[in-house]
């Protein structure tokens, strides 16, 4: 892993002023994974196969047709008492053609199969809409960490130029000895520190792009692909955090948890069935001849069957009873993972809306903190300039500066992150723009 990192910085590093990339918002990089993502490739493989399987349970509505066909010849030899043998060659012919209708099995057991099938089918597509929440909640985080290292680097490289700046004016004061060397060698410790911190923030934003190209399922180098910082959605306000409904029953998971419980308990049912008799009703006709020359007596010798049989399985070692017990605990196994679901999501929803509001809140707050580091900075440098204010003050005016944005962008992050964490977990599509 730190190899392919270090192989995409260089990768991005080298080939940054030659190669074009194309910018994309959230929606686009969320279609993106649409289309590539294995995990929605799985999904509708899987869905593929409940759609099969619905198709094999519902074969007994309809009659099955079989013909068949057959050509032989015999030899045989038969020795005679005054020695010799008698040679004999006999030649048959046959066609046949079979209808069957199963009319009852097991006292409608194939109905109830086929209903717990059309069920598996439902819950396959609650699992697929639940896959493409997932992979989209995949694509908004690892976009909105691309977001925060773009961003705390760019606080950074402020944070750094403001050091740079500063060293500039001191090592000019120096010169001219109206500063001390413990005040040059501090601000030459604060920019190297700042120098620092770009390169490790720089790092932090290649790691970041390699995981949102992981997630939406991109090759690194095959595409060369940046999101669009100025097209990132604001943060919801306080009052439209309260107006969000927490009804979770749209939720993928727990729609699928709830259709495989019903399809469990007709299972059992069905399971049950196995106790009662068969009912199937076939027809056919056959002909066999030893002769295909004369058509007009070809199919004299064929003949017509219809008939009805009933079957009751009355004795088969007690198999039976353990299918109707696995299937009874299928059911309840079921039952109780429905209820312990819809109890983790009823508190994640909770949790999750707690945490918005906070997250929330203190985005509000980083924006009035960050006001204030502004403010404090630049009476700090007039202080400074005036000549009533230490270096030292200065540079911590500085950092306090540098914190509040880095502060303000990771508050804003957070409460992205988390307003799309709630949509998903209540069944609903985030928002992916504007």
């Amino acid at each position: 892993m730190t190899a392919m990192l270090f192989a995409f910085t260089v990768f991005l590093t080298a080939q940054s002023e030659s190669i074009q990339f194309r910018e994309l918002d959230l929606s686009g990089w969320v279609a993106m994974a649409y289309e590539n993502s294995p995990e929605i490739l799985i999904a509708d493989a899987s869905l593929l196969s409940a759609r099969a399987a619905l198709t094999g349970n519902r074969a007994f509505l309809l009659p099955s047709l079989s013909a068949s066909a057959g050509a032989s010849r015999m030899w045989s030899s038969s020795p005679l008492p005054g020695g010799g043998t008698i040679e004999d060659e006999n030649v048959s012919y046959s066609a046949g053609v079979s209808l069957s209708q199963e009319l009852l099995q097991s006292g409608g057991q194939n109905w109830l199969y086929m209903q717990a099938s059309e069920l598996s089918l439902m819950a396959a597509e609650a699992d697929h809409d639940e896959t493409v929440l997932n992979v989209t909640m995949n694509v908004i985080g690892a976009y909105y960490r691309v977001l925060e290292a773009i961003e705390l680097r760019k606080a950074s490289e402020a944070a750094h130029e403001r050091s740079m700046n500063q060293l500039s004016r001191t090592e000019a004061l120096y010169g001219i000895g109206a500063v001390t060397t413990l005040e040059l060698l501090q601000i030459q410790v604060q920019e190297s520190s700042d120098r620092l911190a770009v390169t490790r923030k720089e790092q932090s934003v290649f790691t970041a792009y390699s995981d949102l190209y992981n997630s939406a399922g991109i090759v690194i180098g095959e595409e060369n692909l940046r999101i669009r910082p100025d097209a990132v959605v604001e943060p919801l306000s306080p009052d439209a955090v309260l107006l969000i409904q927490l009804d979770y029953s749209s939720n993928p998971g727990l729609r699928a948890a709830s259709i495989r419980a019903r399809s469990a308990e007709i299972q059992s049912r069905a399971a049950g069935r196995a106790y009662w008799p068969s009912l199937r009703a076939s027809a056919g006709w056959n002909w066999s001849d030893d002769t295909l020359n004369d058509l007009d007596r070809m199919f004299d010798s064929d003949g017509y069957s219809v008939g009805i049989s009933l079957s009751w399985n009355v004795f088969d070692g007690f198999l039976r009873e353990s299918r109707v017990k696995s299937a009874r605990a299928s059911s309840l196994v079921s039952q109780a993972s429905l209820v312990s679901l819809e109890n983790n999501v009823s508190s994640s929803v909770e949790s999750l809306w707690n945490t918005l509001k906070i997250d929330i809140q203190y985005y509000r707050d980083s924006e009035l903190m960050l006001e204030q580091a502004q403010e404090q900075y630049r009476l700090s440098s007039m202080s400074y300039e005036m000549g009533a204010l230490s270096l030292l003050d200065l540079l911590s005016a500085q950092s306090d500066l540098s914190m509040a944005e880095a502060n303000l962008v990771s508050a804003r992050v957070a409460a992205l992150t988390s307003e799309a964490s709630l949509m998903i977990q209540l069944g609903r599509m985030p928002r992916v723009g504007e």
